[in-house]
């Protein structure tokens, strides 16, 4: 037998999901803009790898291993994530807003970060950062399903990456204890980040209870 929830708990729960659904129209807002930002940062610093910067004062020189079909790759690669990004702008724009959206474009920032890195140094790449700002860009959601789909596809992209490594490209592998401290991380950040939004809710409601009791 199912237990009966009161008018009061029925009410209390749609009116949170109701907020949640804001705070989830807000937050792809912002991640949005931050996807976009930080595609810009990287494709910039691509340019100055394959081009170089000769400031006098300040130089970086050309990256040798940065070739032109490298270059090309890298380049059709951020153009497909910056439609990505003005696609979900679009939406936005619209008011179209699904509850697969922040899946979606979560799924999408883990497919064409994985194929970066797949083209670039694979898991020696210091771009494998990129798995942590996609799990902490979920978090601005604060939807606790999207935390666990954002953890469990960057794990799953990471031993792609680790998979490609050790049977097609062996010059970009890297040790086991490597392997096993960044899945930890990643793991331990989905952990922290689904704590916050937890305790978040329970502050929500803590604050509305005592404006209810208050004289």
């Amino acid at each position: 037998m199912e237990p009966i929830q009161s008018p009061v708990s029925e009410s209390a729960a749609r009116q949170w999901y109701i907020v949640g659904r804001w705070q989830e129209y807000e937050g792809e807002a912002r991640a949005n803009l931050l996807r976009i930002i930080g595609i810009a940062v990287f494709y910039i610093v691509e340019l100055i790898n394959y081009h170089g910067l000769p400031l006098g004062f300040f130089e970086l020189p050309k990256v040798a291993e940065v070739t032109k079909p490298f270059h090309q790759a890298v380049t059709a690669l951020a153009v497909a994530w910056t439609m990505v990004g003005l696609g979900v702008l679009l939406c936005l724009r619209r008011h179209i807003f699904p509850a697969q959206l922040k899946f979606i474009s979560t799924g999408c920032d883990v497919v064409l970060l994985t194929a970066i890195l797949t083209v670039a140094d694979g898991p020696k790449s210091p771009l494998v950062v990129g798995y942590l700002l996609v799990i902490a860009l979920s978090a601005l959601r604060f939807n606790l399903p999207l935390v666990w789909f954002s953890s469990g596809a960057s794990m799953a992209g990471y031993l792609f990456l680790l998979g490609n490594a050790k049977w097609f490209r062996e010059a970009t592998r890297v040790p086991r204890y490597h392997q096993i401290m960044f899945l930890l991380a990643l793991v331990l950040t989905g952990v922290l980040l689904g704590q916050v939004i937890r305790r978040v809710r329970t502050m929500a409601q803590d604050y509305a209870e005592r404006l209810a009791a208050k004289p």
